[in-house]
């Protein structure tokens, strides 16, 4: 079987399932519609010329962004004319898809119906922003006035939705977390019984410092500090350090992979972010490389354990908002346990998500082999309090939907469970088929 991965790469994610499918002896190859700005991904000089050209607008693209509108016009459309060439070439090559993060190579209905038509496998993976509804998202709606937001939400949430319905029938299989899959209408794998696929060169052995007087390196590396919450993270170890607590904060913004490898070897622990809905994403999983425990909040840590086996449960400090502070001064606190929980995380990615276990569980989804216990059931969620917003943003914004546009606009047709839940959230009336 031959394998296509693509068409972005996000924090690593189609690097290291390319490099575990291919130590599992499937023929994998990535293709990318542009390089990542941070290094995640190693182009590879040998792909076909069609594909380089086309992975190298998209990078133009994206480096030049705020060019003449003529100009951005121009590389769009060659571009987009390109990546019919690459759909048509790889349709000779490859058997099966994975695409990440909801693109596509065209990113066209008309390419899913040409490579069902062609009994091509297809896997989507969807990785949180893309997929998540836009009202309980904080990239959607931070940082905007109610009205704005929105407004803005019902639109996306449209779009997010009837994307996410059309991918999933046509797609074999879908992977998603728990805490995103709002919007699907079939039953999906779920996210956390197929793991990050974390590469073996990226395994590193723990590096442990012996507890002195000297000030506990703190590190966070928000890739989006608004809806990562740095203004409160940064506000919580202000109050520990006027508490007397020795802390060396060090936050990284923008910067390489390579150079947030470096302060993850030097840290003692990360706080990752205050409004996540998954006990490790992708940065935690990097601190585990060096056995660095994380420490990250959430309205979703309440429920995790409900949607989440204990096996496949990533260890971490996963706490509400609120415990945000009292869990830092713990870990400040207690030495023993940060080394012990940095020993854990590191171990359980090594024995969990190794990109080859990662890997054999992606090959049995393309080959039909599905447990059970992988499925999460759309119809039986009911987690509705978002990512990387406030709660009491998430109210006011789905207040103002509802008043404004009425419960249709939240695009949950057939889930009761969850409209209970956004109306016991927003304190309104349930939708009338509820």
């Amino acid at each position: 079987m031959k394998v296509m991965l693509g068409t972005v790469e996000v924090a690593g994610f189609v690097a290291g399932l390319t490099s575990g499918l291919r130590s599992i002896g499937v023929s994998a190859e990535s293709y990318l519609s542009a390089s990542h700005p941070f290094g995640y991904d190693g182009a590879d000089d040998k792909q076909p010329l069609v594909v380089r050209i086309w992975r190298y607008l998209g990078s133009f693209r994206a480096k030049h962004a705020s060019m003449p509108l003529p100009l951005k016009g121009m590389v769009w459309g060659l571009q987009f004319l390109l990546s019919w060439l690459v759909l048509f070439y790889s349709a000779f090559i490859f058997d099966a898809y994975i695409f990440v993060y909801g693109k596509t190579i065209t990113n066209t209905r008309f390419e899913l119906f040409l490579l069902r038509l062609m009994n091509k496998k297809i896997i989507f993976v969807y990785l949180g922003s893309d997929c998540r509804p836009p009202y309980l998202s904080g990239g959607s709606i931070s940082g905007v006035p109610s009205d704005q937001a929105a407004a803005r939400a019902v639109r996306a949430s449209e779009k997010v939705s009837k994307k996410i319905w059309f991918q999933e029938r046509k797609a074999d299989y879908v992977v998603n977390a728990p805490g995103t899959g709002q919007f699907h209408r079939r039953d999906f794998v779920n996210w956390f019984s197929m793991g990050v696929p974390v590469s073996r060169a990226n395994h590193t052995s723990a590096t442990d410092v012996a507890q002195t007087a000297r000030a506990v390196r703190i590190l966070h590396s928000p890739s989006k500090p608004l809806i990562k919450g740095s203004d409160e993270i940064r506000a919580v170890v202000s109050r520990l350090q006027n508490k007397g607590y020795l802390i060396d904060f060090i936050e990284l913004k923008g910067v390489p992979n390579s150079k947030v490898r470096e302060e993850l070897a030097r840290c003692d622990f990360v706080i990752d972010q205050l409004y996540s809905d998954s006990p490790m994403a992708f940065f935690a999983t990097e601190a585990a490389h060096f056995g660095k425990p994380t420490v990250v909040a959430g309205y979703f840590s309440e429920c995790a354990s409900d949607y989440i086996a204990s096996d496949d449960m990533p260890p971490s400090v996963y706490v509400m908002p609120d415990k945000l502070e009292e869990a830092v001064a713990n870990l400040i606190d207690d030495h023993k346990y940060r080394t012990e929980l940095g020993l854990a995380a590191r171990d359980f990615i090594h024995s969990r998500w190794d990109n080859r276990l990662v890997a054999q569980r992606y090959l049995q989804l393309l080959n039909g082999d599905v447990p059970a216990s992988w499925l999460c059931s759309a119809k039986e969620l009911s987690y509705i309090h978002g990512c990387g917003v406030d709660q009491d943003q998430i109210v006011l914004v789905g207040r103002y939907i509802v008043d404004h546009f009425g419960w249709p606009a939240f695009r949950l047709e057939g889930k009761s469970e969850l409209k209970k839940q956004l109306a016991k959230l927003l304190n309104q009336p349930a939708s009338p088929d509820a």
